[in-house]
């Protein structure tokens, strides 16, 4: 499974490199820019240096390799939601994560 963190903030790398507990490619980069090959999963931090999370999904969704990736904003409030389900963001949740709460995104037997 490929999975992209795009955030700047690493207690959000470390956290989730702790609990995908699963075999998984993780890349981490801490500023947008084009992809340009396909991930499973795109998590992306509310605010990331001077980009929002928001136009950060719109952005990926407009472009042909990440847009049939699933993707989740990762936000510092549950008020965040309704921005996530205005860039239509696959997935949503508030930091600090737990396991638990990430997982829900896997389907993992």
């Amino acid at each position: 499974m490929k999975i992209l963190l795009i955030s700047d903030n690493t207690w959000v790398k470390e956290s989730l490199e702790k609990y995908l507990n699963f075999d998984h490619d993780l890349t981490h980069i801490d500023e947008y820019a084009s992809i340009d090959h396909y991930f499973d999963y795109i998590f992306v931090d509310m605010q990331v240096r001077n980009n929002g999370g928001p136009s950060i999904i719109r952005e990926l969704k407009r472009d042909n390799s990440s847009k049939n990736s699933f993707m989740v904003l990762i936000a510092d409030r549950d008020a965040d939601e309704i921005q996530a389900k205005r860039v239509e963001a696959d997935g949503f949740m508030v930091k600090p994560f737990t396991k638990s709460k990430l997982n829900n995104f896997f389907n993992l037997n």
